[in-house]
């Protein structure tokens, strides 16, 4: 049995941290996000969307340009990395149509100030979460009528899991996310009953959809 492991990562502080951070995030494979955008085209949703653990803003950058009719509230824990998006959002001059708001989304209070929104959606963060229930509780509240709450993450995968790679930040985030069956038993907890989990090439990435 592929047994989760509590991620041990911290939210990511100080300026340069958050900057070698960003500098690794412009490089990504695209295959990491390919899934998850080609959701967002489908979903075809205009208006406000809410990004969350918005990191440097790399992805928001590319959700707002590929998709210019919509304006994005984008939440992040670290401060640090809120400075390092606020700058990259400027050099691309969306800054009109993201702003960026540092907290936490397992708060209510938070989420809930922050409004209602057409979608709401994150990458790669569930598996970080230490009370998923109460996120996707807090997500879900904050998204409008006949709107969309879109959660992308990593799949556990057993010809990953086993892989022998030492301190490998990969491996220990693929052993920290849930399979179906765990993300199907978090939902019913809170009553979430008609939703659609998708997988994606290369088939260690997935997508849940919950259309309110």
């Amino acid at each position: 049995m592929l047994r989760r492991i509590e991620p041990q990562e911290e939210a990511i502080s100080g300026l340069e941290n958050a900057r070698q951070y960003a500098e690794m995030a412009k490089k990504s494979p695209k295959m990491m996000y390919r899934g998850f955008l080609k959701e967002v085209k489908s979903l075809n949703i205009k208006g406000k969307y809410l990004e969350i653990g918005a990191g440097p803003g790399i992805l928001t950058a590319i959700v707002a340009e590929d998709n210019p009719d919509v304006h994005i509230t984008a939440i992040e824990l670290s401060s640090d990395m809120v400075a390092i998006a606020q700058g990259y959002i400027e050099e691309k001059k969306l800054q009109d149509r993201i702003h960026f708001v540092i907290g936490d989304a397992s708060d209510e209070k938070t989420i809930k100030e922050l409004g209602e929104f057409d979608l709401v959606y994150c990458t790669f963060t569930m598996h970080h979460w230490k009370e998923p229930e109460r996120v996707v509780s807090n997500l879900l509240k904050a998204v409008k009528d006949k709107g969309v709450l879109l959660i992308h993450d990593l799949r556990r995968v057993w010809w990953l899991y086993y892989l022998p790679l030492r301190n490998s930040g990969f491996i220990n985030s693929i052993r920290a996310t849930y399979t179906r069956s765990e993300i199907e038993a978090i939902l019913q907890k809170i009553g979430i009953n008609q939703y659609v989990i998708k997988r994606h090439f290369p088939f260690f990435l997935q997508s849940i959809i919950v259309r309110k």
